[in-house]
């Protein structure tokens, strides 16, 4: 990704000016979640951007391939959360597990586009969804799934189906900020500070982590 001395202004890039990827990816981002997949317009965006359209294209290629980087921008972040949580585990296997929950909770709350994009592209089957599932799911499930496997082997959590807990962890608890409009109407503030962002993460990990702990004991968050 490439980095600059100082933030560009709008318009196109002066002759030998790298495009800067991040703030693109993220309008791309803002721009799935807003449409959709079939909606969205590169050249819309272009012009969004004060870019155009033949740059754009030129960077990143088709409209599938700007999802596919726009995805990978911001999945990457959660995937460098779970393989911290599963392959260098800080002591206490339930409290990293804890610590996954919060922090995906987290993720969401700074990424709300990539569950808003995955309400889309959930229910239809596309090569959108398959990359995502391939590319950052499947790979992060065996090192989850060995992580629970110990706990229930330690008999400190019961057995739960993975893609329960998966759906439980991803939309759960991002749900409120997926949906902001139906969020606000029911009282939650459109624009929480981080103390209250990260109450709320740890009591959606405290309630995940009640529902499957097989006895008060199991709860404790001191290393066993």
């Amino acid at each position: 990704m490439s980095q600059q001395a100082a933030p560009r202004g709008r318009g196109r890039p002066r002759a030998g000016e790298e495009l800067d990827d991040e703030p693109l990816l993220q309008a791309a981002l803002d721009a799935f979640a807003e449409a959709g997949y079939d909606g969205m317009s590169v050249r819309a965006l272009s012009r969004r951007l004060g870019i155009s359209h033949a740059l754009l294209t030129a960077r990143f290629g088709s409209k599938q391939d700007l999802w596919f980087a726009a995805m990978e921008h911001a999945c990457t972040q959660a995937e460098q959360v779970w393989r911290q949580v599963t392959e260098t585990p800080a002591g206490d296997d339930l409290e990293a597990l804890r610590q996954g929950l919060v922090r995906q909770v987290l993720f969401a709350a700074a990424h709300p586009q990539v569950l808003r994009i995955m309400n889309h592209e959930g229910a239809i089957d596309s090569p959108r969804i398959r990359f995502v599932v391939d590319r950052f799911i499947n790979p992060l499930r065996p090192g989850v799934e060995r992580l629970l496997d110990r706990l229930v082997a330690a008999g400190r959590i019961r057995s739960v189906p993975y893609t329960t807990l998966h759906y439980l962890i991803t939309n759960g608890g991002g749900a409120q900020f997926a949906h902001p409009v139906e969020a606000a109407l029911l009282g939650a503030p459109t624009a929480p500070p981080s103390a209250q962002l990260q109450a709320h993460a740890e009591t959606v990990a405290d309630v995940l982590i009640a529902g499957i702990v097989t006895s008060p004991g199991g709860s404790d968050r001191t290393p066993a």
